[in-house]
């Protein structure tokens, strides 16, 4: 399935083997170093290794624990009678909560794919876009379900903020069950323990060449260098997505909209909730799409500089975005030249395809790189692409004003 990633094909046991037999040559040739040295060297290596294993634990299983509280604290008060300034800074530290352990969470889960084989990590970014399917699924079956003629009450607002609330409790309770049966997987002990021996031969290797003081741990500038066209590619794609979506695409309705208090004779599709909740059903089945077709071989491209020449070209969905049927209250700086709503469908559906496809291709690119060769830097590169997406995330989300300004 992933024929082409040939870049580092050796097996983890065929590693170990390599590793071993380059550590029995060197003690060989060395056999009159101090013994107590050794067992330092040992002590620091062991310490460490350890400390990795327990770290997937911890920073996977703590942050989704945190969240269901966090969920279940949201359902449980929002129906309260709580409320004043004291409330809504209790909320907001919630929500700086929950993106906090959700981002740990998420860079915990991309440093464990980027040590398994590639597909692992397409796995992983396809779920994701399974995730955003499925809510843009409930939102516009509730738009459909929605009347617009009612202005809802604030008990109903309550009642529905009850259900969302309690749903994100419940799929997080899930997440953290499967979570855990997951770690207990024999299929995973055995691949994390086989990852787990590799560092301790490697870092053996290296304490029978080098002394005590000169065992540092990998350094993270050295690997963002190693797959610093990778982390630009991940980080540009999404400063690029977010710039432009929901910010500027929420805003654009549809050339065939109805006019106040008309029914439309085409139904609900072209009102405003139906048509925006539509388009981010469209994107996010794109974007899904997108993440999985790096499963056949066709659609594999692994070259770095093919990849970051692929995310600069879109740039180009900024203009043709703004210059849709954007309606805003006040006068627009750009005209319309796009009014077509198949038109702008499509750019939806290929700017969606290119975010997952593009971003799924260097996810599962960067720890396959040649100059990407201990399990450290594996996983290191892993942390790091992920803090690149959260990144561009960030920059795209404040240079969305921008392009709202721009319309």
């Amino acid at each position: 399935m992933f024929d082409s990633l040939k870049l580092r094909k050796k097996s983890t046991e065929e590693e170990r083997e390599r590793l071993i037999a380059a550590r029995s040559i060197h003690v060989d040739d060395d056999g009159l170093e101090d013994k107590s040295d050794k067992k330092r060297k040992r002590q620091k290596l062991i310490t460490r290794t350890g400390t990795l294993k327990a770290a997937y634990h911890v920073n996977s299983i703590i942050p989704i624990f945190l969240n269901t509280i966090v969920f279940g604290t949201l359902a449980v008060t929002v129906e309260t009678q709580l409320e004043g300034l004291g409330y809504f800074w209790f909320i907001m530290v919630l929500i700086v909560l929950t993106g906090a352990t959700t981002s740990l969470f998420q860079n915990s889960v991309f440093s464990e794919a980027s040590q398994l084989p590639p597909m692992y990590m397409q796995a992983v970014l396809s779920g994701q876009g399974i995730a955003g399917v499925i809510v843009a699924v409930s939102s516009i079956l509730s738009a459909l379900a929605g009347n617009t003629k009612d202005t809802p009450d604030e008990s109903s607002i309550s009642r529905s903020a009850f259900l969302y609330f309690l749903s994100a409790f419940l799929i997080t309770s899930a997440a953290l069950v499967g979570r855990i049966v997951v770690v207990r997987l024999p299929f995973y002990r055995r691949q994390m323990n086989a990852r787990s021996e590799v560092v301790r031969v490697e870092e053996e290797v290296l304490v029978e060449q080098h002394s005590l003081a000169e065992i540092e741990p990998v350094s993270i500038m050295a690997v963002v260098r190693k797959a610093s066209g990778l982390i630009l590619t991940v980080g540009y794609v999404f400063i690029i997505t977010l710039m432009i979506f929901p910010s500027v695409t929420a805003l654009i309705k549809s050339a065939r909209r109805p006019e106040s208090n008309v029914s439309s004779k085409a139904g609900r599709f072209f009102d405003d909730d139906v048509f925006v909740a539509f388009h981010f059903l469209l994107f996010n089945v794109g974007d899904w799409v997108g993440r999985t077709m790096p499963v056949s071989s066709l659609f594999q491209i692994f070259q770095v500089k093919y990849l970051v020449l692929l995310s600069i070209l879109r740039t180009v969905f900024i203009p043709l975005f703004l210059v849709c049927n954007v309606v805003i209250s006040e006068q627009r700086r750009l005209p319309v030249l796009i009014s077509s709503d198949f038109i702008y469908f499509l750019l939806i559906w290929i700017f969606a395809v290119s975010n997952g496809w593009i971003c799924s291709l260097a996810m599962m690119a960067a720890p396959q790189l040649e100059s990407i060769k201990s399990a450290h830097e594996k996983s290191l590169v892993g942390s790091i692409m992920s803090f690149s997406l959260v990144v561009g995330l960030a920059i795209g989300g404040s240079l969305s004003f921008i392009a709202r300004w721009m319309v």
